[in-house]
């Protein structure tokens, strides 16, 4: 409680403090008065306090300590020394834990280590030491047949070439090099050579020559097959007729290849003359495409009889050199 009085000029207050409080000073300016509290009893606090979650309170000892839950599996208990114990087994830490980006985890051991890419290009390795390693200045590679150098700043990669020592000029006629679906080098097809031939000898009863020119006798066809799917095949063609003739006194016959005129016999003696013959031979070329198929034709052809010229074998050969370049 205060009461204050004024009188000459003065105001004096006077101050009482009740039950548990303490009063001191003079009120002056220089000693103000101050109000403490008394000395406060443990018991009277203690009532005041409660514990909540987590916790356990003595409200006559005024003891806090820790409450472990009573649900099942948990490890926290209080340790000998009055800590907060719990007790965690390795196995049941690990399967907490996964790898992620550029980690390898394994839950079984808990080893966890950098997990390196598998993307081509990928130079990082592992070091002696067992750190992370890329060789300093740039990557590294080990080549093998057909390049030179590691793939470094200083030595690149590179395939070997030899000296076009040729008077033409290499982009005109040099080759070219491909790569397959597997990745190998590959060059042009390689150049074939193939050769197919057919022949027919065949007897026939006395037949007369035909009395005009050029007269088709009979046509062999020879199916040549080029053997390669990339290139056409130049074909060196090579054709051979013989027939044999009887001719009587001042008879004459003569056979062809095509139109082309090779033979001609006359039987200017005073006998028969049988089986009178001359192999002839022609050679031309043909082209065929790729993969292609050419019927080539073998026309026998015969005329100018007379005076009862026959024949009566006919004997062909058709030869065929086939060149891939």
């Amino acid at each position: 409680m205060a009461r204050c009085g004024c009188g000459g000029g003065a105001c004096t207050c006077y101050l009482a403090v009740g039950d548990g409080l303490s009063l001191s000073g003079s009120g002056s300016i220089a000693n103000p008065y101050l109000i403490g509290l008394d000395d406060i009893d443990c018991t009277q606090v203690r009532p005041c306090i409660s514990a909540g979650d987590g916790l356990t309170y003595n409200s006559a000892t005024g003891v806090m300590a820790l409450r472990p839950s009573g649900d099942a599996g948990n490890i926290v208990t209080i340790g000998g020394d009055g800590g907060t114990f719990a007790e965690v087994d390795c196995a049941d830490v690990r399967p907490c834990l996964s790898g992620g980006n550029g980690i390898t985890y394994d839950p079984v051991t808990g080893l966890i280590q950098t997990r390196l890419s598998t993307d081509p290009g990928n130079n990082a390795v592992f070091g002696g030491d067992g750190g992370v390693y890329v060789p300093a200045g740039g990557a590294t590679v080990i080549t093998g047949c057909g390049l030179d150098g590691d793939g470094s700043a200083g030595d690149p990669l590179l395939i070997p070439t030899a000296t076009w020592d040729y008077p033409c000029t290499i982009d005109d006629h040099a080759g070219r090099v491909f790569c397959d679906t597997s990745g190998a080098l590959r060059g042009e097809p390689r150049p074939v050579a193939s050769f197919v031939q057919q022949s027919q000898d065949t007897t026939y009863p006395d037949t007369a020559v035909p009395a005009g020119i050029d007269v088709l006798v009979e046509n062999r066809v020879f199916v040549i097959n080029n053997p390669d799917p990339c290139r056409e095949a130049f074909v060196v063609v090579e054709a051979e007729l013989d027939v044999d003739l009887t001719l009587p006194v001042n008879a004459a016959a003569a056979y062809a290849i095509s139109t082309d005129d090779m033979v001609r016999f006359h039987n200017r003696g005073t006998a028969t003359q049988f089986d009178v013959h001359a192999q002839g031979t022609k050679v031309y070329n043909r082209t065929i495409p790729p993969g292609g198929v050419l019927n080539e034709p073998f026309e026998i052809r015969m005329g100018m009889g007379t005076n009862g010229a026959t024949y009566n074998r006919i004997q062909t050969f058709h030869r065929a050199f086939l060149f891939n370049l």
